[in-house]
Protein backbone atom coordinates (compact mmCIF):
# COMPACT_ATOMS: atom_id res chain seq x y z
CA UNK A 1 0.00 0.00 0.00
CA UNK A 2 0.98 3.70 -0.96
CA UNK A 3 0.74 4.84 2.71
CA UNK A 4 1.63 8.04 1.80
CA UNK A 5 -1.14 8.65 -0.42
CA UNK A 6 -3.47 7.16 1.97
CA UNK A 7 -2.64 8.89 5.13
CA UNK A 8 -2.40 12.50 2.85
CA UNK A 9 -5.72 11.52 1.49
CA UNK A 10 -8.02 10.07 4.19
CA UNK A 11 -9.90 11.49 6.60
CA UNK A 12 -13.28 11.14 8.78
CA UNK A 13 -16.44 10.73 7.49
CA UNK A 14 -19.41 11.55 9.55
CA UNK A 15 -22.25 11.35 6.27
CA UNK A 16 -22.01 7.80 5.05
CA UNK A 17 -24.48 6.95 1.60
CA UNK A 18 -26.75 3.90 1.87
CA UNK A 19 -24.90 1.79 0.06
CA UNK A 20 -23.38 -1.06 1.42
CA UNK A 21 -20.03 -2.10 1.18
CA UNK A 22 -19.69 -5.75 -0.87
CA UNK A 23 -19.17 -8.91 1.47
CA UNK A 24 -16.14 -9.44 -1.17
CA UNK A 25 -14.32 -6.37 0.24
CA UNK A 26 -15.80 -6.99 3.88
CA UNK A 27 -13.89 -10.08 3.85
CA UNK A 28 -10.79 -8.53 2.73
CA UNK A 29 -10.85 -6.06 5.33
CA UNK A 30 -11.92 -8.95 7.93
CA UNK A 31 -8.74 -11.14 6.18
CA UNK A 32 -6.42 -8.17 6.63
CA UNK A 33 -7.07 -7.64 10.15
CA UNK A 34 -6.21 -11.23 10.86
CA UNK A 35 -2.53 -10.88 9.79
CA UNK A 36 -1.59 -6.91 9.87
CA UNK A 37 0.82 -6.57 12.76
CA UNK A 38 -0.07 -4.90 16.33
CA UNK A 39 1.53 -2.89 18.26
CA UNK A 40 1.84 -5.30 20.88
CA UNK A 41 2.06 -8.75 19.43
CA UNK A 42 0.77 -10.65 22.62
CA UNK A 43 -2.46 -8.62 23.02
CA UNK A 44 -5.47 -11.04 21.39
CA UNK A 45 -7.93 -9.11 19.33
CA UNK A 46 -11.22 -10.30 17.45
CA UNK A 47 -12.82 -8.28 15.16
CA UNK A 48 -15.88 -7.79 14.34
CA UNK A 49 -18.09 -5.85 11.31
CA UNK A 50 -21.72 -5.56 11.88
CA UNK A 51 -24.51 -4.71 9.13
CA UNK A 52 -26.92 -1.97 10.01
CA UNK A 53 -29.93 -3.47 8.18
CA UNK A 54 -29.44 -6.65 9.84
CA UNK A 55 -28.28 -5.52 12.77
CA UNK A 56 -30.06 -2.26 13.50
CA UNK A 57 -27.04 -1.03 15.35
CA UNK A 58 -27.62 2.86 14.80
CA UNK A 59 -31.10 2.50 16.27
CA UNK A 60 -29.62 0.54 19.07
CA UNK A 61 -26.87 3.41 19.88
CA UNK A 62 -28.46 6.32 18.97
CA UNK A 63 -28.57 8.12 21.87
CA UNK A 64 -25.60 6.23 23.56
CA UNK A 65 -22.82 6.11 21.54
CA UNK A 66 -20.80 9.19 19.80
CA UNK A 67 -19.57 12.56 20.23
CA UNK A 68 -22.05 13.98 22.93
CA UNK A 69 -24.64 10.96 22.14
CA UNK A 70 -24.45 12.15 18.30
CA UNK A 71 -24.43 8.37 16.96
CA UNK A 72 -22.80 8.48 13.34
CA UNK A 73 -25.43 6.02 11.27
CA UNK A 74 -23.33 4.27 8.36
CA UNK A 75 -24.06 0.84 6.72
CA UNK A 76 -21.70 -1.36 8.59
CA UNK A 77 -19.53 -0.86 11.98
CA UNK A 78 -16.51 -2.56 12.72
CA UNK A 79 -15.76 -3.33 16.40
CA UNK A 80 -12.50 -4.04 18.25
CA UNK A 81 -12.48 -6.27 21.16
CA UNK A 82 -9.15 -7.22 22.93
CA UNK A 83 -7.95 -8.86 26.02
CA UNK A 84 -7.30 -6.85 28.97
CA UNK A 85 -3.81 -5.62 28.83
CA UNK A 86 -1.58 -2.89 30.13
CA UNK A 87 -1.33 -0.93 27.04
CA UNK A 88 -4.52 -2.79 25.34
CA UNK A 89 -5.75 0.63 24.54
CA UNK A 90 -2.99 1.86 22.45
CA UNK A 91 -2.46 -1.46 20.61
CA UNK A 92 -6.33 -0.84 19.52
CA UNK A 93 -5.42 2.49 18.49
CA UNK A 94 -2.63 1.69 16.15
CA UNK A 95 -4.63 -1.84 15.20
CA UNK A 96 -7.52 0.10 14.28
CA UNK A 97 -5.85 2.47 12.43
CA UNK A 98 -4.37 0.59 10.31
CA UNK A 99 -7.51 -1.51 9.33
CA UNK A 100 -9.17 1.71 8.09
CA UNK A 101 -6.14 2.48 6.10
CA UNK A 102 -6.66 -0.62 4.69
CA UNK A 103 -10.06 -0.26 4.55
CA UNK A 104 -9.78 3.44 2.65
CA UNK A 105 -7.41 1.64 0.21
CA UNK A 106 -10.04 -0.22 -1.17
CA UNK A 107 -12.31 3.11 -1.45
CA UNK A 108 -14.19 2.56 1.89
CA UNK A 109 -14.34 5.62 4.39
CA UNK A 110 -14.91 5.16 8.21
CA UNK A 111 -14.88 7.36 11.64
CA UNK A 112 -14.14 6.48 14.66
CA UNK A 113 -16.96 6.77 17.13
CA UNK A 114 -16.85 7.53 20.88
CA UNK A 115 -19.23 5.42 23.70
CA UNK A 116 -19.70 5.62 27.13
CA UNK A 117 -18.39 1.92 28.10
CA UNK A 118 -17.63 -1.88 26.72
CA UNK A 119 -20.57 -3.29 29.05
CA UNK A 120 -23.00 -1.12 27.63
CA UNK A 121 -22.21 -1.62 23.65
CA UNK A 122 -21.99 -5.17 24.86
CA UNK A 123 -25.57 -5.17 26.71
CA UNK A 124 -27.45 -3.05 23.57
CA UNK A 125 -25.96 -5.71 20.50
CA UNK A 126 -25.66 -8.71 22.55
CA UNK A 127 -22.58 -9.19 22.23
CA UNK A 128 -21.44 -12.34 24.98
CA UNK A 129 -17.39 -12.23 25.27
CA UNK A 130 -15.02 -12.03 27.85
CA UNK A 131 -13.37 -9.53 25.54
CA UNK A 132 -13.67 -5.14 26.08
CA UNK A 133 -14.95 -3.65 23.32
CA UNK A 134 -12.15 -1.23 22.54
CA UNK A 135 -13.37 0.37 19.34
CA UNK A 136 -16.46 1.26 17.32
CA UNK A 137 -15.84 2.47 13.81
CA UNK A 138 -18.72 3.41 11.25
CA UNK A 139 -17.80 2.20 7.75
CA UNK A 140 -19.31 2.78 4.37
CA UNK A 141 -19.11 5.11 1.86
CA UNK A 142 -18.78 9.11 1.72
CA UNK A 143 -21.77 10.51 1.13
CA UNK A 144 -20.17 14.18 0.47
CA UNK A 145 -16.96 13.39 -1.38
CA UNK A 146 -14.38 15.72 -1.80
CA UNK A 147 -10.94 15.90 -3.10
CA UNK A 148 -7.79 16.86 -1.96
CA UNK A 149 -6.79 20.29 -2.34
CA UNK A 150 -3.76 20.29 -1.33
CA UNK A 151 -1.59 17.11 -2.81
CA UNK A 152 1.76 16.79 -0.88
CA UNK A 153 4.77 17.26 -2.51
CA UNK A 154 7.98 14.57 -1.62
CA UNK A 155 11.02 13.53 -3.45
CA UNK A 156 14.10 15.67 -4.58
CA UNK A 157 13.20 18.96 -3.44
CA UNK A 158 11.12 17.77 -0.01
CA UNK A 159 12.86 20.26 2.18
CA UNK A 160 11.40 22.78 0.17
CA UNK A 161 7.88 21.58 -0.04
CA UNK A 162 4.57 22.91 1.57
CA UNK A 163 5.39 20.85 4.75
CA UNK A 164 4.95 23.35 7.88
CA UNK A 165 1.27 24.13 7.56
CA UNK A 166 -1.32 21.64 5.98
CA UNK A 167 -4.43 22.88 5.59
CA UNK A 168 -6.45 20.23 4.20
CA UNK A 169 -10.31 19.75 3.32
CA UNK A 170 -10.39 18.80 6.83
CA UNK A 171 -7.95 20.59 9.25
CA UNK A 172 -5.31 22.33 10.43
CA UNK A 173 -1.59 20.62 11.34
CA UNK A 174 0.62 22.33 13.58
CA UNK A 175 4.28 23.13 12.15
CA UNK A 176 7.35 19.99 12.33
CA UNK A 177 8.98 22.38 14.22
CA UNK A 178 6.27 23.00 16.77
CA UNK A 179 5.56 19.27 18.04
CA UNK A 180 9.36 18.13 17.54
CA UNK A 181 11.67 19.22 20.42
CA UNK A 182 15.62 18.23 20.44
CA UNK A 183 17.43 16.56 23.54
CA UNK A 184 14.61 18.47 26.40
CA UNK A 185 11.11 20.13 25.99
CA UNK A 186 10.01 23.27 24.58
CA UNK A 187 14.03 23.36 22.09
CA UNK A 188 12.75 23.05 18.74
CA UNK A 189 14.26 20.94 16.95
CA UNK A 190 15.52 22.55 12.82
CA UNK A 191 13.89 21.16 9.90
CA UNK A 192 17.23 20.36 8.14
CA UNK A 193 18.82 18.73 10.74
CA UNK A 194 15.95 16.52 11.26
CA UNK A 195 15.91 16.19 6.84
CA UNK A 196 20.04 14.96 7.73
CA UNK A 197 18.97 12.13 9.97
CA UNK A 198 15.95 11.11 7.49
CA UNK A 199 13.23 11.62 10.11
CA UNK A 200 11.51 14.90 8.79
CA UNK A 201 9.34 12.86 6.37
CA UNK A 202 8.28 9.88 9.12
CA UNK A 203 7.61 13.34 11.33
CA UNK A 204 5.97 15.21 8.77
CA UNK A 205 3.22 11.64 8.06
CA UNK A 206 2.93 11.33 11.66
CA UNK A 207 1.46 15.15 12.59
CA UNK A 208 -1.26 13.79 10.12
CA UNK A 209 -2.86 11.13 12.65
CA UNK A 210 -6.66 11.91 13.57
CA UNK A 211 -6.63 12.82 16.83
CA UNK A 212 -9.80 12.87 19.15
CA UNK A 213 -11.45 16.78 18.00
CA UNK A 214 -8.28 17.01 16.44
CA UNK A 215 -6.96 18.22 18.95
CA UNK A 216 -2.95 17.03 17.96
CA UNK A 217 -2.13 16.33 21.27
CA UNK A 218 1.28 14.86 20.88
CA UNK A 219 4.82 16.00 21.14
CA UNK A 220 8.44 14.30 20.24
CA UNK A 221 11.40 14.60 21.64
CA UNK A 222 14.54 13.68 19.74
CA UNK A 223 17.82 12.58 21.91
CA UNK A 224 20.73 10.50 21.28
CA UNK A 225 19.51 7.95 18.53
CA UNK A 226 15.84 7.89 20.28
CA UNK A 227 12.26 9.43 19.65
CA UNK A 228 9.90 9.61 22.81
CA UNK A 229 6.39 10.10 21.94
CA UNK A 230 4.56 12.50 24.39
CA UNK A 231 1.07 13.31 24.70
CA UNK A 232 -1.11 16.24 26.63
CA UNK A 233 -3.42 15.62 29.40
CA UNK A 234 -7.01 17.49 28.07
CA UNK A 235 -10.35 17.83 30.48
CA UNK A 236 -12.39 17.32 27.72
CA UNK A 237 -10.97 13.74 26.50
CA UNK A 238 -10.58 11.15 28.03
CA UNK A 239 -7.96 8.48 28.97
CA UNK A 240 -9.00 6.05 26.76
CA UNK A 241 -9.25 9.03 23.78
CA UNK A 242 -5.71 9.86 24.53
CA UNK A 243 -4.31 6.08 24.53
CA UNK A 244 -6.37 5.42 21.35
CA UNK A 245 -4.48 8.72 20.00
CA UNK A 246 -1.10 7.97 21.05
CA UNK A 247 -1.62 4.20 19.44
CA UNK A 248 -2.36 5.78 15.64
CA UNK A 249 0.65 8.08 15.95
CA UNK A 250 2.68 5.37 16.56
CA UNK A 251 1.49 3.81 13.54
CA UNK A 252 1.43 7.08 11.23
CA UNK A 253 5.29 7.52 12.35
CA UNK A 254 6.36 3.73 12.16
CA UNK A 255 4.91 2.95 8.61
CA UNK A 256 7.31 5.92 6.88
CA UNK A 257 10.21 4.82 8.92
CA UNK A 258 9.65 0.93 7.89
CA UNK A 259 8.85 1.85 3.98
CA UNK A 260 11.90 4.56 3.80
CA UNK A 261 14.57 3.80 6.31
CA UNK A 262 14.84 0.97 8.53
CA UNK A 263 11.76 -1.16 10.78
CA UNK A 264 11.18 0.03 13.32
CA UNK A 265 9.77 -0.71 16.69
CA UNK A 266 7.92 0.98 19.91
CA UNK A 267 8.84 0.74 23.53
CA UNK A 268 5.99 1.44 25.61
CA UNK A 269 7.07 3.23 28.85
CA UNK A 270 9.63 5.68 30.32
CA UNK A 271 13.07 5.86 29.06
CA UNK A 272 15.34 6.30 32.25
CA UNK A 273 16.08 10.19 31.58
CA UNK A 274 13.80 13.23 32.29
CA UNK A 275 12.71 15.83 29.73
CA UNK A 276 11.49 18.75 31.71
CA UNK A 277 7.73 17.31 30.09
CA UNK A 278 5.18 20.10 31.68
CA UNK A 279 2.63 17.65 34.14
CA UNK A 280 -0.15 18.45 31.57
CA UNK A 281 2.20 16.15 29.43
CA UNK A 282 2.86 13.05 29.82
CA UNK A 283 5.50 10.28 28.17
CA UNK A 284 4.12 7.14 26.26
CA UNK A 285 6.60 5.31 24.22
CA UNK A 286 9.95 5.66 22.50
CA UNK A 287 11.92 3.69 19.66
CA UNK A 288 15.32 3.52 18.61
CA UNK A 289 15.79 5.42 14.96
Amino acid sequence: MNYKKLITERKSVRDYKKTKVSEKIINEILQYSTNCGKLISTIENEIIIKDNNEDKVFDKLNGTAGYLGRMIEAPHYLIILSDKNEYHIENTGYLGEKILLKAFNLGVNSCWITFPNSDIIKEKLNITTDKEICALIALGYDANKTKIINPIQVGENYSKSEIDVVNDNTSFRYKIQDIVYYKEWDNNADLSDLKKMGLLEALHYARMAPSTLNRQPWRFILDDGMLILTIRDDENTSEYEEKIDSGISMLYFELIVDQTIFDLSWNMGKPDKEYNVPENYKIVSYCNI
